[in-house]
């Protein structure tokens, strides 16, 4: 069976803690097919951390790193100190909610020695719980080019490291439409890694920009997606919407869509 995560943020606490509750209530009403994935702020302070925590009390959480947006960046030689003390507020996060995954981010940077650096980044964190998130080609929010884009990257950072993978499917289409590869052919091979965990969104099939669509709201073929590129006891997150939540209510209607879509 499938399970689905409902992504909270560690922020989600100071601005919205109904937002929490009611995603805590959903996920504890529905856990033989959810869990939640806390994507963890550095500046998060202990005692809202100590919170959420107990909210998040008898479900499965996996962890989501800090990423490029919050200054984490694994391609650049520089960036080890700091990644690593970054790097540490997730961990931290892993143990105290018991959590066997911790999504990190690929680096920076369109050049092997870039790639070649991320590698020895992760392989140096020497955290077993680690799996690396395949990225887009751009983003808004990142300065230059990033890399995990193909199968080959992500396979490249797998071996040498020791570390597992999460499959983003939007960041997947995304790269793939940058670098002008074929689609079906990079899912296919991203699949062949045996993902641990999957990222899920809707979004533009034919773009270059990761939208964080709700279910519907985009034309990504999501059954498609589900039936053949992820495994039939896959966890799910389903990283979708952007901007701050009023509800849980969009995230709801997400779930029952891909339980939808699992039944047709």
């Amino acid at each position: 069976m499938r399970r689905y995560g409902f992504k909270l943020f560690s922020t989600n606490l100071q601005n919205n803690p109904a937002f929490v509750d009611e995603a805590a209530g959903f996920v504890r009403a529905n856990q033989e097919s959810m869990f939640v994935e806390l994507m963890v702020v550095p500046t998060t302070p202990a005692e809202d951390m100590a919170v959420l925590h107990d909210k998040l009390a008898g479900l499965e959480v996996t962890i989501h790193a800090p990423h490029n947006a919050m200054n984490f960046d694994t391609g650049h030689k520089e960036n080890f100190e700091g990644n690593v003390k970054i790097l540490a507020s997730a961990q931290r996060a892993a143990d105290m909610f018991g959590s066997k995954i911790i999504v990190v981010h690929a680096g920076g940077g369109r050049e092997q020695a870039a790639l070649e650096e991320t590698a020895r980044q992760f392989r140096l964190f020497n955290d077993s719980r680690i799996v690396v998130e395949n990225l887009p080609y751009q983003a808004d929010d990142v300065s230059g080019f990033m890399h995990g884009n193909t199968p080959e990257e992500i396979k490249y950072i797998m071996d040498y490291a020791g570390c597992g993978f999460c499959f983003d499917f939007s960041h997947a289409v995304c790269a793939a439409n940058s670098l002008g590869l074929d689609i079906e052919k990079q899912l296919s091979g991203f699949y062949k890694l045996n993902p641990t965990v999957y990222h899920m969104c809707d979004g533009d099939l034919d773009g270059t920009k990761d939208r964080h669509m709700h279910y519907g709201e985009g034309n990504f073929p999501l059954k498609k997606f589900l039936r053949e590129y992820t495994a039939a006891e896959a966890m799910i997150t389903m990283e979708t919407g952007m901007g701050m939540p009023k509800d849980a209510s969009a995230w709801i209607k997400d779930f029952a869509y891909l339980q939808h879509l699992e039944k047709e």
